[in-house]
């Protein structure tokens, strides 16, 4: 007998195919859960690719702003058609801007019009033939920029900026600086060049402009450029505010920020020589050593020469004594916040009009006596921030040269390359210099201390085998010493421009020039030395005692003497045109001629030899650079980037 078993559980066995497939169910719906979470993932990538894309074309149009912007200062400090893509004057619009023409706030403003000298436009030529984007001024409407930002006067709604940069010219700059960048069909451009004043505050109650221009560049990216399908993505502003060269007016040839001491013939001419503590001049052979000049007040440097009776500049001048002879140098004295080393006495003008046991006559003869040296007298010294001029030099603009130092006297430009003398960087050049500490931070210690008591340089010592052609500009030193010898034969030949006639209420000394470097100025109180000189840098012609003077035409005054402000020019060769400045020392042996101003931190140490410093009193005058010097003209100094 067969028995069939059952399995075990086999009532339990599920019987319901309901069931069946629900784990296809469960995969679908995962699927699609995965599906929404990577489309999700997709968008979220996908914004992320948009917003950094937008920030990619901001930072773009940003950075074009900016370029245009240091292409507009660049155009200050090189206005003439040597300058990279310089406007003409017909690339420009000029006619925006409105101003206080007759500078009173009570009546209203006025636009600008061409040809209409009482409210010109912005270098308006019926004024001025200086290029547009030549120097501009604080004064003199046709040469200061007084115009607004666009849309910025909502009580004025047709005023604008001084100038415009014109499409054209825009197209040219955009061609040259941007030609299909990023790319073909994605292309950034400078949209708008605006200029106008600079912004205003009241300090001590003055209304006060902080600079002389306010440059406004606008730019942005388009897609499908040049196409009907051209549309704008991006667009940033960027402002930057210049200003002149910062130099602190030197207001002499050399001047000592502690003692002088000089053993061979002192040539300081035209201007203040000075030292704030003592000093140790040729005082034994005053007649041969120094040169005399204008009669200067007792005890007083700054003010000639006056009395009850009354004598004066004027009339000093017009004595049968003094016109028609010649002086040394009329503008040169000598300053000295200590002692003069032999002078005998303590009284601040130790050789007076009158002195003890014996008396030169009223008015002197030009020639003997030495009223223009001082002692025991107090007098600053310019100030020359390192951090300020390190940055400068450091800014990456034109002409701005920043150098580090490597080993001995070797520097290196920005810390890269080849080491190289200081003879060799600036040879020849123009610009500003900057050359740093051992340790590139501001200078300590003295000259004859030794690393680390001291982190200045090793001395910079230029000899005439150098073949030094000299420099133009402005030069910062942090070197223990700086010295020439033998270097007579060194330089290179630029123009040099003497000082304006002396001259205080009385009047003025008229001077026949003599258009070299003899010192033989003849007084002539009562007949004008006529004379002119064509500068053959700029083609701009200069003149003395002149009816007329223009590129083209010189006449000398029929009707006498007139006031010139500035000398007559002419040239000769220098190692400097400019400004220098050493945080250490300073020495020479050899006869180097320097023109514009010599500042030593330390002092002038054993001067031997004949150097001569001649002043460039367009330092206190508020115009240097002058027109035509080989440097940068402003600077930047606020910047607003990303509006």
């Amino acid at each position: 007998m067969i028995t069939r078993g059952r399995p075990m559980n086999e009532g339990k066995l599920p019987r319901d195919g309901g069931e069946q497939g629900s784990a296809l169910i469960i995969a679908t719906l995962v699927t699609v859960i995965l599906a929404l979470l990577g489309l999700s993932y997709l968008m979220m990538a996908q914004t992320e690719s948009t917003i950094a894309e937008n920030e990619r074309n901001a930072a773009t149009a940003m950075y074009v702003a900016e370029a245009g912007t240091r292409l507009v200062v660049n155009w200050f400090n090189d206005p003439t058609s040597t300058g990279y893509l310089v406007p003409t004057v017909g690339n420009v619009d000029r006619t925006l801007r409105v101003y206080d023409h007759d500078d009173n706030p009570g009546t209203a403003r006025v636009q600008a019009v061409a040809a209409d000298l009482t409210r010109p436009i912005y270098k308006d030529t019926a004024l001025t033939t200086s290029p547009i984007f030549d120097r501009p001024f604080r004064a003199d409407h046709a040469n200061t920029l007084l115009g607004v930002e666009t849309g910025a006067d909502a009580a004025f709604p047709s005023a604008g900026p001084d100038l415009v940069v014109g499409a054209a010219h825009l197209q040219t700059i955009n061609n040259t600086l941007f030609p299909n960048f990023p790319k073909a069909d994605l292309r950034a451009r400078i949209s708008r060049i605006e200029v106008y004043a600079p912004p205003s505050a009241t300090i001590g109650g003055v209304l006060t402009r902080l600079g002389i221009a306010t440059i406004k560049v606008t730019a942005g990216v388009f897609m499908y450029p040049g196409t009907v399908d051209e549309r704008q993505i991006a667009t940033r502003v960027v402002k930057a505010v210049v200003n002149e060269i910062p130099v602190p007016g030197p207001v002499g040839p050399l001047q000592s920020c502690a003692d002088l001491s000089y053993g061979g013939s002192f040539e300081v001419h035209w201007g203040t020589g000075a030292a704030l503590a003592g000093a140790t001049l040729q005082l034994s052979s005053l007649n041969s050593k120094l040169y005399t000049s204008v009669p200067y007040a007792l005890n007083d440097p700054y003010t000639y020469y006056t009395d009850a009776t009354p004598h004066n500049l004027a009339t000093w001048a017009a004595d049968p004594a003094i016109n028609g002879t010649s002086i040394e140098d009329p503008w040169f004295k000598f300053i000295a916040g200590g002692t003069l080393n032999g002078s005998g006495t303590t009284n601040p003008q130790p050789y007076p009009m009158t002195y003890p046991g014996g008396t030169y006559p009223y008015p002197g003869d030009g020639s003997n006596y030495h009223t223009n040296l001082f002692q025991n007298t107090v007098i600053n010294c310019p100030s020359f921030d390192y951090n300020l001029w390190k940055s400068i030099a450091q800014g990456g603009n034109r002409g701005n040269y920043y150098y580090t130092w490597d080993h001995d006297d070797y520097f290196k430009q920005d810390g890269n390359g080849p080491s190289t003398q200081f003879s060799i960087a600036t040879s020849g050049k123009g610009g500003i210099f900057f050359f740093d500490s051992r340790d590139a931070q501001p200078p300590r210690g003295l000259y004859t201390d030794s690393w680390p008591t001291t982190n200045l340089t090793p001395n910079i010592h230029i000899t005439s085998s150098d073949n030094w052609d000299g420099l133009q500009g402005f030069a910062y030193l942090n070197s223990a010493m700086f010295y020439t010898t033998g270097s007579g034969s060194i330089g290179s030949t630029r123009t040099i421009f003497p000082p304006g006639e002396p001259f205080d209420a009385s009047g003025f000394v008229n001077l026949q020039y003599p258009g070299d470097l003899s010192n033989n100025y003849i007084v002539r109180a009562t007949s004008a030395a006529g004379a002119s000189f064509l500068d053959p840098v700029t083609n701009t012609r200069y003149c003395v005692d002149a009816d007329t003077c223009t590129t083209s035409t010189f006449l000398p005054s029929t009707t006498g003497p007139k006031r010139d402000d500035i000398g007559l020019p002419f040239q000769a060769t220098d190692v400097l045109d400019g400004v220098m400045y050493t945080s250490g020392a300073f020495t020479s042996s050899g006869n180097a001629i320097y023109f514009g101003s010599f500042v030593t931190q330390q002092g002038v140490i054993d001067g031997g030899g004949n150097p001569t410093f001649y002043f460039d009193e367009s330092l206190v005058k508020g115009n240097w650079p002058r027109k035509g010097m080989n440097m940068p003209r402003v600077i930047i100094t606020s910047w607003q980037t990303g509006l």
